[in-house]
């Protein structure tokens, strides 16, 4: 049951997003979804809220269905709140400069804690199965090509959102796919 509310949570989060992201230019900076936020503070907060317990709630979740939730998890959520905190407290206006820092660095602390906790959950399921290997590789592509672009290109609503994106549609499918192979060995074992 609480796989299917991971799963409505993240397609919620997924949905806000993408209305989220529509409301600026995808593919400019003037579209990164801070600056967004300056034209839609509410939306923007909600939007932050959001996203931060449909990405955590997830990594949790598919922490415990590869085996255990470990230190660094509560350390990367704790940092990512309080990142996540600088992002929607302060502004992203360059004219108010300790904002506009404060709200960069929340920011900066948010995506990397985050982009660390997922990648790393997956690589505690590498060896559980195929699909699993398959996802992390993936995401350490997805993550580095994200860098790479945000280095060339700054800050847009595209680059921002599609890890977010892909995070918030994989993890609850790995959470069902693994418990799928759960539930196949106890009927398996209790067959025998």
């Amino acid at each position: 049951m609480r796989s299917v509310f991971n799963a409505l949570l993240s397609l919620a989060a997924i949905i806000y997003t993408l209305f989220y992201m529509s409301l600026n230019e995808l593919t400019t900076n003037e579209g990164a979804l801070s600056k967004t936020g300056l034209k839609h503070p509410v939306l923007f907060f909600i939007w932050g809220i959001l996203i931060y317990i449909s990405l955590y709630t997830n990594i949790f979740m598919l922490a415990k269905c590869f085996g255990k939730i470990r230190q660094y998890h509560y350390i990367t959520a704790v940092s990512a709140l309080i990142g996540m905190a600088f992002t929607l407290i302060f502004k992203f206006d360059y004219s108010l400069r300790f904002q506009y820092f404060m709200h960069c660095a929340g920011s900066l602390v948010f995506s990397v804690c985050t982009g660390i906790a997922v990648f790393f959950t997956y690589l505690s399921g590498f060896r559980i199965k195929a699909f699993n290997a398959a996802l992390t590789i993936l995401i350490g592509i997805i993550l580095i090509a994200d860098l790479i672009l945000l280095l060339i290109f700054k800050q847009n609503a595209l680059i921002e959102g599609v890890p977010v994106i892909f995070a918030l549609a994989a993890m609850p499918v790995t959470v069902m796919i693994n418990n799928i192979q759960k539930d196949e060995k106890v009927l398996t074992n209790a067959a025998r």
